[in-house]
């Protein structure tokens, strides 16, 4: 079932990667294991989102990935005093500031 569901991103365009969806959905739905019934219906409930990856060929990959570094700031932090303190700190982290310049500087005067 999982293969079935990977072969939609096989397909050439939407059209035919809806159909597919379709396909292997009321296959998995009409399943005997209840745990992919569940799924089913959750990717029945994301189908347009499913689909609009043939439109855009885009995912959210990255903003997944900017998420978990916040989450870690976060964490690493356990609490900051105001907001602007977080939102500094997330600056800090996924600004891919340089600060070799920096350090030379302060390294020549000690």
């Amino acid at each position: 079932m999982t293969e079935a569901l990977r072969a939609v991103y096989a397909c050439p365009d939407r059209g035919s990667a809806g159909r597919e969806l379709d396909r292997v959905l009321s296959w998995i739905a009409h399943s005997n294991v209840p745990e992919m019934k569940v799924v089913a219906r959750t990717v029945r409930k994301e189908r347009e989102g499913i689909l609009n990856w043939f439109s855009r060929n885009a995912t959210n990959a990255i903003l997944e990935g900017l998420n978990s570094v916040i989450q870690s700031v976060k964490r690493a932090a356990r609490g900051f005093r105001n907001v602007e303190y977080f939102k500094t700190m997330i600056f800090l982290r996924l600004g891919r500031l340089d600060f070799s310049a920096q350090l030379a500087v302060s390294s020549a005067t000690h």
